[in-house]
């Protein structure tokens, strides 16, 4: 059966993949989940959403802090296709991948009508400029409330302080987040709360992909699962470590979800019990 975690839209469920909830949804869903909640006649108070790998999968069995982080998230969506067949192995025929590169622009484009305000928030040194400048472009009468680049390190209060003032004042209501999992994730976490009303949205390198800074895998392979497989092609060095621990164990939370959830076989070690 679908299950809820807590900071999660009851209108969207959720099946858990290695104790992480995944929402079973897709492009129309997510679009129609941020307009349900931006239409509340009071604003909620500030939530998030995360588009989900199996990289974020993997590293949310050993760090706490990162799925507590998806715990509290509106809709974790299934960013990586392999998400996405799981769940339709599972038999949630509602969920598809819904890729964090391309909900910019659809998101974008949803929301001109309602006259939605988007801030593009990190990225390199103007980076966010840019994309709030392809996506005005992409999506005409796009409402674009500013952009801005964040330093390299947490921000200190004061900073934090100055920038909710900021996003208060010129209205956001889309926060676009531009940094690397699981910066991004946390970041979120640590911050919509001090932004009622506000929805962010960790989109990691979907802002330099936007702008095409970084190249997209051809959709051949997009349509295969192989997008990780394109990016370590492009980013051996970079990425060949990651990928030779983090293939291998995603592959083994999803058959031991699969026996536990079968016969109740015990997690093994370095899996989450759900």
């Amino acid at each position: 059966m679908p299950v809820r975690a807590w900071g999660h839209d009851p209108d969207v469920p959720h099946f858990l993949l290695g104790g992480v909830p995944v929402s079973i949804t897709d492009m129309g869903g997510l679009v129609a989940a941020l307009r349900r909640r931006l239409s509340r006649a009071v604003p909620g108070p500030g939530t998030f959403v995360v588009f989900r790998d199996a990289h974020g999968i993997v590293r949310a069995q050993d760090e706490p802090e990162v799925r507590a982080a998806h715990d509290a998230a509106l809709l974790v969506c299934a960013d990586g296709r392999p998400l996405a067949w799981v769940g339709r192995l599972r038999g949630h025929k509602a969920i598809a991948q819904v890729p964090g590169i391309e909900s910019v622009e659809a998101v974008c484009r949803a929301g001109v009508e309602a006259g939605w305000r988007h801030f593009f928030l990190g990225g390199g040194p103007g980076v966010a400029d840019k994309l709030s400048a392809e996506m005005a472009r992409r999506a005409p009468g796009l409402v674009v409330a500013g952009a801005e680049t964040l330093p390299y390190r947490p921000l200190t209060e004061p900073e934090a302080q100055d920038l909710y003032a900021r996003l208060r004042a010129n209205g956001t209501q889309i926060l676009w987040i531009g940094l690397s999992t699981p910066k991004q994730e946390l970041f979120m976490q640590a911050h919509t709360p001090s932004l009622p009303g506000v929805i962010a949205m960790g989109v990691g390198a979907a802002f330099d992909v936007n702008i095409g800074t970084i190249p997209r895998a051809p959709r051949l392979m997009t349509r295969c699962g192989l997008e990780w497989l394109y990016r370590l092609i492009q980013e051996p060095r970079r990425l060949r470590a990651r990928y030779a621990q983090v293939v291998p164990r995603f592959l083994a939370i999803v058959a031991f979800d699969r026996a536990r959830r079968a016969k109740h076989v015990p997690a093994p070690e370095g899996v989450r019990s759900v």
